[in-house]
């Protein structure tokens, strides 16, 4: 043992191992084994009972107040925070059995589960600073998670989605407990421009947080749903009555906006991508975020104690405060986008515009010297060069062409052949897009008006100025409104087998002849990349 405060429960963990599936335990075993540790971690019991509570439909107050009150320490914990300004009940609150009736026995229960789970936690950690700060923002996102459900009148249940997202960072929680040194190395490189993924793959022998936080929380016998719900990128919900898809998403929207606030990233894009199917906003996003810091600052002293260290309040005073200049920020972009050629203006030196169209073909353009694109094609090249998995070849390539070459949007669509059609169909996207909206790319080649099937056709690049007449059927304007639109076919031997579609905001400034040139290499990559995998099968 590494001396990490669990070696009193080990032999009650070495039972419980014996009584959880051989698989399960057989994994945890092996996961831990590779982060060398010599004992699984053991969840307190008060908090098997708290959670068992959840799960159960014969749960009642009387045994949700027995299950508090074994603890002395957890029932003053409870009540302070009942009696806290965020209830505001008018009058003391003394007794839990009372609490139950005032506001809920579900709220009850969450607050007492997350108070004892953390407590658990952060006694047994080492580095109080780091566990303290991740326990509160999961403590943060549970609290936004139940509010959306219930406000949102979402179809998921107002505690299931608190556990879930209180316990989606369950992984990463585990290394910082356990392993404070890895947890730092994981930072360290992230802070460095690793991605978290690849830092905790790469320190952790292809491990994921998430990964950990499953194994752990199905030998601690949790739910499938909360293990589910650690998914670190989620698909779309597949419909209104979609409840893990709804539950997933919420979970993993709640954390990331948290993670967001407190790393000062910027929250747009994520609420762009969460926006239409939570029906929240930028401004009213940021709002239950100051409601949920309001909530949680009288729970318990760990808790104030991690909001302290997160600089909660001052992070939060800087988004409001950026938020109410938008009229600065209007002037601003006026101010750019009049600096930029207006219309369906060609960019210069990009060879002949289609006649009364403004659409242009784009010819042959010199080299970029532009080093951040330098460093993808370097990175992809090199992977081009060993084994590889041509999905996670065409992420890194999405990447470069995001990140290096700056889109608003990217998208990877392939030709499907089908009995009676030819369809092109999104596969991965990145950007400004989220799931359903790469799912619902969709453009049948058929019709050759369109001028997706004269790309494909003629395996020409191309680029569409904003709104332009007749250019994408019906089902395609309203992914290519108010867009500058960039097509570079993907052809092997002069014959269609998937796009690259771009894209950039009306008002950004188009490609420069150096990007054009380079994005057009980074296409070249997918071609290389498809002939080498087919060469091999051969």
């Amino acid at each position: 043992m590494l001396g990490y405060g669990f070696s009193e429960s080990w032999v009650v963990t070495k039972k419980i191992m014996n009584e959880t599936s051989p698989a399960s335990s057989g994994k945890l075993a092996e996961i831990f084994a590779k982060m060398n540790m010599g004992e699984l971690p053991a969840m307190s019991h008060n908090v098997q009972e708290l959670i068992s509570l959840t799960h159960s439909s014969q749960s009642s107050g009387y045994e949700l107040s027995k299950v508090i009150l074994k603890d002395y320490s957890l029932t003053n914990k409870v009540l302070q925070v009942v009696n806290s300004a965020y209830y505001s009940l008018g009058r003391p609150v003394n007794s839990i059995s009372k609490a139950v009736t005032i506001i809920g026995f579900d709220a009850v229960r969450d607050l007492a589960t997350g108070i004892a789970l953390f407590e658990d936690f952060v006694k047994n950690g080492v580095e109080k600073e780091g566990i303290s700060k991740l326990l509160t923002r999961s403590f943060l996102s549970a609290l936004q998670a139940r509010d959306l459900a219930v406000e949102k009148n979402l179809n998921i249940v107002p505690e299931e989605a608190f556990i879930c997202a209180l316990l989606h960072n369950l992984g990463k929680i585990i290394v910082c407990l356990y392993m404070p040194e890895i947890s730092r190395e994981i930072e360290e490189n992230v802070a460095g421009g690793m991605s978290e993924d690849a830092a905790t793959r790469q320190i952790l022998d292809g491990l994921t947080f998430d990964q950990i936080g499953v194994e752990v929380a199905t030998f601690w016998n949790l739910s499938d749903k909360i293990c589910a719900s650690m998914d670190p990128d989620p698909p779309y919900p597949q419909n209104t009555y979609d409840t893990l898809g709804y539950l997933k998403n919420v979970a993993n929207f709640s954390n990331k906006l948290i993670e967001y606030v407190c790393d000062e990233k910027e929250i747009s894009g994520l609420v762009s991508r969460y926006g239409d199917m939570l029906s929240v906003n930028t401004e009213e996003a940021v709002e239950r975020v100051n409601k949920t810091v309001d909530a949680s600052e009288d729970i318990s002293d760990s808790i104030r104690y991690g909001l302290s260290k997160l600089k909660m309040r001052s992070r939060l005073r800087g988004l409001d405060e950026a938020m109410k200049e938008p009229a600065k920020a209007a002037r601003k972009k006026k101010e750019k986008s009049e600096k930029v050629e207006a219309g369906v203006e060609s960019v210069r030196g990009e060879g002949p515009v289609l006649e009364g169209t403004g659409i242009q073909d784009l010819d042959e353009l010199p080299t970029s010297p532009d080093k951040s694109i330098n460093d993808f094609i370097h990175d992809i090249t090199e992977t081009l060069m060993g084994p590889f998995n041509l999905n996670d070849f065409y992420i890194n390539l999405l990447e470069g062409l995001y990140r290096g070459i700056g889109f608003d949007r990217v998208l990877l669509a392939v030709i499907s052949v089908q009995p009676t059609r030819r369809v092109l169909v999104g596969r991965f996207g990145l950007g400004d897009i989220d799931p359903a909206g790469i799912a619902r790319f969709e453009h049948d080649l058929a019709p050759s008006d369109y001028i997706i099937p004269k790309s494909l056709k003629a395996c020409k690049d191309m680029a569409i100025p904003p709104n332009t007449p007749d250019a994408f059927p019906e089902s395609l304007k309203f992914f290519v409104k108010d867009r500058t639109v960039y097509l570079f076919p993907i052809c092997l031997d002069d014959k269609p087998i998937g796009l690259i579609y771009l894209d950039r905001k009306k008002g950004r400034p188009k490609l420069d002849s150096n990007r054009v040139k380079a994005t057009r290499l980074f296409r070249d990559f997918a071609v290389m990349a498809i002939r080498k995998l087919r060469s091999r099968k051969q």
